[in-house]
């Protein structure tokens, strides 16, 4: 069963990606508002609209006697599907073009999945532009499925049945009904490919990993799934202290004072009034300040690095830490603390997306975050929940003694504390929850069976530590060429940089690097196209989809 359509699409121009919203912790952003639906000829840059549907999704995948169901919401855009702008690259040897002649019913063109993780799936679409293009040259359909407990897909108020494992299987189902939907299952099944960042990279990852039948390849960018296997962290060089440390490290190298305005604009904000520091950052509640009244100022410092892009997106400047530490430091030199911050505050309601004109009077600070575990833990919501599972982060955080932007020293102890605190006494992280089911960094080493997967990186992300990178793979160049495994960095890249639209002020190695995607992805498509045609009327379908 389907709920049908409701609205809407989001901005057309591929520009429109604000800041952080901070509801979605660290991880996920908040894009420009649905506006009306509008047919238009798109440019490579060009964002499609989308429609909204819901699926009645099975509850508990593990429970076949169960027939408990949900409303699942997903995203789609079909306007391109079956009718490609690259009219010039079909034909009966390639890609979808002849299937009408000797195929009925045929596959239109391939499927573009989105593996929606944590947040409102209408907060991802217009972040990855990247799909949007490769779907109006190859006739692709758009699908962006919900993470369950997020957004409008809230299941049950039952917090047990999310799980990793029970999101992937969500996509796998959605997937069938798709295709069934558009009468393209069975003797024409069409293609489908995963495309994933951060922890939709994870999800991108294990969904291909887990069900290669489902997906014949999958984009992975941003996906630190190394952070989750601590027993292969010595070997791979990181420590409790990576991710930290990276976030600090780009402050330092983008001003040589800004450590010590930082250091200087956090001793001033524990030093000031409660309500002159509420005032100054427009706090709805001056007691949501707290551990301390900085740590909202250092959160928000912490959660920037990753959106360090080359090009203003909504109220974020171009090169935003570099932007941030120019106010800093430019109020340092300015006599009396108010001036210093006045600048914190400003920079911190720029970063966790707050835009003074609105007509938010004040500003909510986020339950969980500050002053929390870096990159963010244990707590309320959703995130906190699956924190509390499966996906823990054990950061620490090195002191301005030591470069860092605070002091921070993971405790499991008060880690789980938090956890049977919020949750009850039986839902503790279990850390090597995601390692055990699908392989951790044996998956990037090249020490399991996984094919056709791309990882990207970009080296200002303070996730990279956790991301796979060609030096790490065992398996040897032969094996790897084989598998179809291929790695990408981005030395100017912040977070799944890659998976955005074309803009003018990308640097050039982003530009290669997509370019390499598009035709390792589009490679997949065509091997899979190969194979069916060979085969005539599907009958080895799958096989050919897992390998």
């Amino acid at each position: 069963a389907v709920w049908k359509m409701e609205e809407v699409s989001s901005d057309s121009n591929g520009d429109g990606w604000p800041a952080l919203l901070p509801t979605l912790l660290t991880l996920a952003f908040l894009f420009p508002a649905a506006i009306a639906r509008r047919k238009m000829n798109f440019t490579d840059r060009g964002i499609l609209p989308y429609t909204t549907k819901y699926y009645s999704q099975t509850l508990d995948h593990f429970n076949a006697s169960s027939q408990v169901r949900w409303r699942h919401r997903f995203l789609i855009n079909d306007d391109y599907f079956g009718r490609p702008s690259d009219h010039s690259r079909l034909s009966n040897e390639n890609i979808f073009g002849g299937w009408s002649d000797f195929r009925k019913p045929f596959c239109p063109g391939p499927i573009l999945l989105y593996t929606g993780n944590e947040g409102p799936i209408t907060a991802f679409w217009n972040g990855n532009g990247f799909m949007h293009s490769l779907a109006q040259k190859w006739g692709g359909l758009l699908l962006f499925p919900e993470e369950r407990y997020y957004g409008e897909s809230i299941p049950s108020s039952d917090m047990r049945f999310l799980s990793t494992e029970q999101v992937l299987l969500d996509y796998v189902e959605l997937i069938h009904h798709v295709k069934d939907d558009y009468g393209t299952y069975g003797d024409a099944d069409c293609p489908v490919v995963a495309f994933g960042g951060s922890y939709g990279g994870t999800l991108a990852t294990f969904l291909r990993a887990a069900h290669p039948d489902m997906v014949i390849g999958a984009l992975a960018a941003s996906a630190p799934i190394g952070y989750y296997d601590k027993e292969a962290w010595e070997e791979h060089g990181v420590n409790e202290y990576t991710w930290a440390d990276i976030a600090a490290g780009a402050y330092a190298e983008a001003h040589p004072q800004c450590i010590n305005a930082i250091h200087a604009a956090t001793e001033k904000i524990d030093a000031a009034g409660p309500e002159e520091v509420a005032s100054a950052f427009r706090i709805c509640k001056g007691e949501d300040l707290k551990p301390q009244q900085s740590s909202l100022f250092i959160y928000a410092l912490e959660g920037l690095p990753q959106q360090n892009y080359p090009y203003s997106i909504g109220h974020m400047p171009a090169w935003p830490v570099k932007a941030v530490c120019s106010t800093l430091v430019s109020a340092l030199r300015e006599v009396g603390s108010s001036s210093l911050i006045s600048a914190a505050a400003n920079v911190t309601l720029m970063a966790m997306g707050f835009d003074p004109s609105s007509s938010a009077s004040c500003f909510h600070v986020p339950e969980e975050g500050p002053g929390n575990v870096p990159g963010d833990g244990p707590g309320k919501g959703s995130w906190g929940y699956q924190s509390c599972t499966e996906t823990l982060h054990q950061f620490s955080s090195n002191g301005f003694a030591n470069g860092g932007l605070r002091e921070y020293n993971f405790n499991m102890t008060s880690a789980g504390k938090i956890c049977s605190d919020t949750w009850g006494g039986d839902v503790i992280p279990n850390i090597t929850a995601l390692t055990d089911k699908f392989g951790g960094n044996k998956l990037g080493d090249g020490m399991t069976s996984i094919t056709n997967i791309i990882w990207s990186v970009g080296l200002l992300d303070p996730w990279t530590g956790g991301c796979f990178r060609s030096q790490h793979w065992k398996a040897g160049k032969e094996e790897r060429k084989r598998r179809g495994i291929h790695f990408f960095e981005m030395s100017k890249g912040a977070h799944h940089l890659d998976l955005r639209g074309h803009h003018p002020e990308d640097p050039k190695e982003v530009l290669g690097v997509r370019r390499k995607e598009e035709e390792v992805i589009r490679g997949w498509i065509d091997n899979w196209m190969a194979e069916i045609t060979r085969e005539g009327d599907g009958s080895n379908q799958q096989q050919s989809l897992a390998q």
